[in-house]
Order: structure tokens, then C-alpha cells, then sequence
């Protein structure tokens, strides 16, 4: 896969897998990154310098008109490029939830997985991670999925 083909080849993933993206939960959401991680390798990516990696994010987003918190799971992306053009990209899976107290509160972090031998214990510190643990039971207000080259 490509990484700008990286949000087709996803949310033709997950309709496999019988869902939407909108209708992700956070255990579902993470499931479904793993496998795709893990299954669908990106092309020309520069492997040896971490050209493919998974990236968890929380936090409370304060831009545009109404704050909200966020849990994120990315995949980065570079391809090889000159010094002016080094191919770096991200397709980010992001579940957004309303800013109450208790996640205002988390601080904001990150979580890196910087190849599949490392996923198993990637997902079991999201799984015990606080801002997971916060909203595992919750219900997004909606879901995001964009790649964006950076």
C-alpha cells in the first residue's frame, strides 16, 4: 500500500471487518490499527528509520469553536526524498469525545510503536493507559479518519 492510498485501504478494512469508521469504539479503533498495521505493510517506506510507525495521542483539543478531548491513533509515514522533500505523512484515526472534568484533567502523552514486533506490548500500555481507561466505555460524539502528508 501507499501511504496516500493508507485511508481507502483502511476503511476498506474495517467494512470487512463489518463496521464503519463512525461507529469505532476505543477497543475497536485500536483492534482495528493493529491488524491493519500489522497486515498492510507500506510501500517504499524507510523502514530502517522508522518509515512505518503506530503513534497513540491524547488530549484536549482547544482550536475551532468548541474544545474537545481526543484519543488518537496514528500511522506515520516516511518515504524516501531528498533534503527538501522527505516524504513524511500521517493517517490519523482520531475519536472524539466532550471535555468533561475528569478528561480535562489527563495530561496530554504519547505512546510509539516503532515496528509490528513491538505491537503486542504497544497495545497492552493503551490498554492500561489512563486516557484509555477514561474513555473505554464512552461513546464517541464522532470519529475522524485523514492522512495528511506532513
Amino acid at each position: 500500500m501507499h501511504p496516500a492510498d493508507s485511508i481507502s485501504t483502511f476503511q476498506a478494512a474495517v467494512t470487512t471487518a463489518g463496521m464503519t469508521v463512525e461507529e469505532l469504539t476505543p477497543a475497536a479503533a485500536l483492534a482495528q490499527m493493529a491488524v491493519f498495521y500489522l497486515d498492510v505493510r507500506a510501500d517504499k517506506c524507510v523502514m530502517e528509520e522508522g518509515g512505518d510507525t503506530l503513534c497513540f495521542e491524547w488530549g484536549l483539543n482547544e482550536q475551532g469553536a468548541e474544545p474537545d478531548f481526543q484519543l488518537e491513533i496514528a500511522r506515520h509515514f516516511i518515504e524516501p526524498g531528498n533534503e527538501e522533500v522527505d516524504g513524511m505523512s500521517e493517517m490519523s484515526l482520531i475519536l472524539h469525545y466532550a471535555p468533561t472534568p475528569a478528561l480535562r484533567a489527563l495530561e496530554p502523552g504519547t505512546l510509539d510503536c516503532n515496528a509490528p514486533a513491538e505491537l503486542m506490548e504497544f497495545e497492552k500500555a493503551i490498554l492500561a493507559s489512563p486516557p484509555y481507561q477514561a474513555v473505554a466505555g464512552l461513546t464517541p460524539q464522532k470519529t475522524t479518519l485523514q492522512w495528511i502528508p506532513l
